[in-house]
Parts: structure tokens; C-alpha cells; sequence
């Protein structure tokens, strides 16, 4: 085989690959507490070999109880293909109502400090933009946390 055949084999090959990487995964620590995430909401990935969209409800998050002193640190851990981490604090269990407080993170920025959540629960819906050399998109998670005082 010659050195062009071979790089296009191997070229196909990598591509092929691309088409199958899961969509990347957010964590959040919140002043050093690992929060448990929500399943993934909806999605867009397109590139490589397709492009696809799933909508549906909006996440459940399981509950996390801190007892933390405020200001409240969210520490984020993700992949270096996520460029924006944008966040909607709501207080309460839920997507209703307006957020008290959002904020975007661009780059490699993953800390935010969030200066509204005192003591009480609040739903953090994540959006999360990411883009690798094959394939882009976005996805959405959700976390639920009750803040107590230290």
C-alpha cells in the first residue's frame, strides 16, 4: 500500500472514530462537596457523520444537602472541549420561575461564585456549549442542592 493510501486509511479510520465519542460530561463541586448531577436533558450534536437533537422534560436532579458558609463557590469540572458553561439559579425545586441569578463561564473558566444562595434550596439548570475538531454542540444538566449554615 502506498504512503497515500495508507493516510487515507487511516484518516477514515479517525473520522470514523469521531462519529462515535459520547457527548462530553459536567460535574460541579460546590466549596469542595461533589454535587450528583441530573440525567442529561436536552441535546444538539452535530457533525462528523450526523447531526441530532433530543428535546425533552426538563432534568430531576437528586437532592444534595451542604452546610456551607456563604458566598456559595461552584467549582465545575469539565472536559477542555466545553468553551461556555451558562447557569440559571432558581431558588426552589424546579425550572419555574426566574432565575435569581446566571452567569456564563467562557473558556477555561469553571469557578462561579454565587452571591444570591443563602440558606434554602435551589435548581441549577447547566447549559453547556462544546466543540471538538469533528463535531459540535450543546446539552443540558441540572442540579439540586439545599444550602444549611455551617
Amino acid at each position: 500500500m502506498s504512503a497515500r493510501g495508507a493516510f487515507g486509511v487511516v484518516l477514515l479510520l479517525v473520522l470514523l472514530a469521531s462519529c462515535s465519542l459520547p457527548r462530553p460530561t459536567l460535574g460541579l463541586a460546590i466549596n469542595g462537596t461533589n454535587v450528583k448531577a441530573s440525567r442529561e436533558g436536552s441535546y444538539c450534536q452535530s457533525g462528523g457523520c450526523s447531526s441530532y437533537c433530543a428535546d425533552g422534560p426538563a432534568p430531576v436532579a437528586p437532592l444534595t444537602t451542604l452546610r456551607v458558609g456563604t458566598p456559595v463557590r461552584l467549582d465545575f469540572s469539565a472536559g477542555g472541549e466545553v468553551n461556555t458553561i451558562h447557569g440559571d439559579i432558581r431558588r426552589g425545586e424546579s425550572i419555574s420561575g426566574q432565575p435569581i441569578e446566571s452567569f456564563d463561564l467562557v473558556g477555561g473558566d469553571r469557578s462561579y461564585v454565587a452571591r444570591g444562595m443563602t440558606a434554602g434550596r435551589y435548581y441549577i439548570l447547566i447549559s453547556l456549549r462544546w466543540s471538538r475538531p469533528f463535531d459540535s454542540g450543546d446539552s443540558g444538566v441540572a442540579f439540586l442542592v439545599e444550602i444549611a449554615p455551617p
